[in-house]
Protein backbone atom coordinates (compact mmCIF):
# COMPACT_ATOMS: atom_id res chain seq x y z
CA UNK A 1 0.00 0.00 0.00
CA UNK A 2 1.00 3.48 -0.41
CA UNK A 3 -0.23 5.66 2.06
CA UNK A 4 0.07 9.62 2.76
CA UNK A 5 0.47 10.93 6.65
CA UNK A 6 -0.07 14.44 7.31
CA UNK A 7 0.84 15.75 10.91
CA UNK A 8 0.22 19.70 11.79
CA UNK A 9 3.82 20.04 12.77
CA UNK A 10 6.82 17.55 14.01
CA UNK A 11 7.96 19.27 17.12
CA UNK A 12 5.22 19.74 19.02
CA UNK A 13 4.74 19.38 23.22
CA UNK A 14 2.16 16.37 22.63
CA UNK A 15 4.92 13.97 20.87
CA UNK A 16 3.17 13.46 17.39
CA UNK A 17 5.97 13.77 15.14
CA UNK A 18 7.91 11.29 17.09
CA UNK A 19 4.51 8.69 17.00
CA UNK A 20 4.66 9.75 13.12
CA UNK A 21 7.79 8.24 12.55
CA UNK A 22 7.23 5.51 14.51
CA UNK A 23 4.14 4.83 12.71
CA UNK A 24 5.93 5.22 9.55
CA UNK A 25 8.70 2.65 10.20
CA UNK A 26 5.88 0.11 11.30
CA UNK A 27 3.91 0.54 8.04
CA UNK A 28 7.44 0.58 6.33
CA UNK A 29 8.68 -2.98 8.12
CA UNK A 30 5.06 -4.65 6.42
CA UNK A 31 6.27 -3.20 3.31
CA UNK A 32 3.99 -0.01 2.75
CA UNK A 33 5.60 2.96 0.74
CA UNK A 34 4.90 5.85 3.37
CA UNK A 35 5.19 9.82 2.39
CA UNK A 36 4.81 12.13 4.90
CA UNK A 37 3.69 15.72 5.15
CA UNK A 38 3.68 18.35 8.15
CA UNK A 39 1.51 20.95 7.14
CA UNK A 40 3.28 23.68 9.27
CA UNK A 41 7.05 22.49 8.46
CA UNK A 42 6.70 21.41 4.56
CA UNK A 43 4.03 23.79 3.56
CA UNK A 44 4.43 26.98 6.12
CA UNK A 45 0.34 26.67 6.93
CA UNK A 46 -0.08 27.73 10.30
CA UNK A 47 -4.07 27.83 11.17
CA UNK A 48 -6.88 25.89 10.51
CA UNK A 49 -8.40 29.06 8.06
CA UNK A 50 -5.25 28.75 5.89
CA UNK A 51 -5.56 24.79 5.69
CA UNK A 52 -9.37 25.04 4.02
CA UNK A 53 -7.56 25.59 0.82
CA UNK A 54 -4.17 25.20 0.75
CA UNK A 55 -3.43 21.59 2.56
CA UNK A 56 -6.58 20.11 0.58
CA UNK A 57 -5.34 21.38 -2.72
CA UNK A 58 -1.90 20.08 -1.53
CA UNK A 59 -2.78 16.61 -0.55
CA UNK A 60 -5.85 16.42 -4.24
CA UNK A 61 -2.43 16.85 -5.99
CA UNK A 62 0.15 15.35 -4.19
CA UNK A 63 -3.19 12.06 -4.34
CA UNK A 64 -3.18 12.70 -8.38
CA UNK A 65 0.56 12.19 -8.99
CA UNK A 66 1.00 8.76 -6.27
CA UNK A 67 -2.73 7.51 -5.95
CA UNK A 68 -2.42 6.77 -2.40
CA UNK A 69 -4.37 3.83 -0.64
CA UNK A 70 -4.62 5.62 2.18
CA UNK A 71 -4.69 9.70 3.27
CA UNK A 72 -3.87 9.26 7.10
CA UNK A 73 -3.92 12.39 8.83
CA UNK A 74 -2.99 12.75 12.86
CA UNK A 75 -5.19 15.65 14.31
CA UNK A 76 -8.12 17.36 13.64
CA UNK A 77 -7.14 20.28 12.44
CA UNK A 78 -5.77 18.18 9.47
CA UNK A 79 -8.65 15.64 8.88
CA UNK A 80 -11.01 19.00 9.15
CA UNK A 81 -10.21 20.30 6.01
CA UNK A 82 -11.05 16.87 3.96
CA UNK A 83 -14.06 16.58 5.68
CA UNK A 84 -15.69 20.57 5.43
CA UNK A 85 -17.54 21.74 3.19
CA UNK A 86 -17.55 18.80 1.58
CA UNK A 87 -15.71 15.31 2.24
CA UNK A 88 -13.16 14.54 -0.11
CA UNK A 89 -11.46 10.67 0.48
CA UNK A 90 -13.93 9.56 2.01
CA UNK A 91 -12.87 5.80 1.29
CA UNK A 92 -9.20 6.60 2.08
CA UNK A 93 -9.00 9.03 4.55
CA UNK A 94 -8.47 8.00 8.31
CA UNK A 95 -7.50 9.96 10.98
CA UNK A 96 -5.47 9.16 14.17
CA UNK A 97 -6.68 11.11 17.51
CA UNK A 98 -3.73 10.93 20.32
CA UNK A 99 -5.23 12.34 23.12
CA UNK A 100 -8.09 14.19 24.16
CA UNK A 101 -8.33 18.40 23.16
CA UNK A 102 -9.92 20.57 25.75
CA UNK A 103 -12.15 22.87 25.64
CA UNK A 104 -10.43 26.51 25.67
CA UNK A 105 -6.68 25.02 25.12
CA UNK A 106 -5.00 27.95 23.51
CA UNK A 107 -8.71 30.25 23.52
CA UNK A 108 -9.76 27.73 21.09
CA UNK A 109 -12.28 25.47 20.86
CA UNK A 110 -10.76 22.42 20.11
CA UNK A 111 -12.49 20.53 21.94
CA UNK A 112 -15.54 20.75 20.38
CA UNK A 113 -14.08 21.00 17.10
CA UNK A 114 -12.23 17.09 17.97
CA UNK A 115 -15.54 15.57 18.57
CA UNK A 116 -17.07 17.06 15.43
CA UNK A 117 -14.46 15.36 13.41
CA UNK A 118 -14.19 12.44 15.23
CA UNK A 119 -18.14 11.86 14.72
CA UNK A 120 -18.51 12.52 10.91
CA UNK A 121 -15.06 9.99 10.98
CA UNK A 122 -17.04 7.33 12.29
CA UNK A 123 -14.92 4.55 11.46
CA UNK A 124 -12.80 5.30 9.47
CA UNK A 125 -11.02 7.33 13.20
CA UNK A 126 -8.21 5.56 15.00
CA UNK A 127 -7.50 6.52 18.68
CA UNK A 128 -4.38 5.89 20.55
CA UNK A 129 -6.14 6.24 24.61
CA UNK A 130 -9.10 3.81 26.11
CA UNK A 131 -10.84 7.31 27.49
CA UNK A 132 -10.85 8.78 23.06
CA UNK A 133 -12.67 5.08 22.74
CA UNK A 134 -15.10 6.11 24.90
CA UNK A 135 -15.79 8.80 23.66
CA UNK A 136 -15.50 7.84 20.00
CA UNK A 137 -17.03 4.59 20.46
CA UNK A 138 -17.64 3.72 16.56
CA UNK A 139 -13.20 4.55 16.27
CA UNK A 140 -10.66 2.18 15.92
CA UNK A 141 -8.90 1.33 18.94
CA UNK A 142 -5.23 1.31 18.02
CA UNK A 143 -2.32 2.50 20.49
CA UNK A 144 0.32 1.97 17.85
CA UNK A 145 -1.39 3.75 15.21
CA UNK A 146 -1.18 1.04 12.71
CA UNK A 147 -4.64 -0.99 13.19
CA UNK A 148 -6.13 0.70 9.71
CA UNK A 149 -8.95 -1.48 8.52
CA UNK A 150 -9.17 -1.40 4.67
Amino acid sequence: MKILIVLRKWNDNEGVGNDVKKIKEKFELKGHKVDIISREDDLNITSLSGSMGSLKETIRRKDEVENYDIIYTQDWSIAFPLLIPIRIFKEKHYCLFHKIQGEGENGENSGIFQRIVGNMLGEKLLVKTESLKKMFPKAIFSPDGINIRT
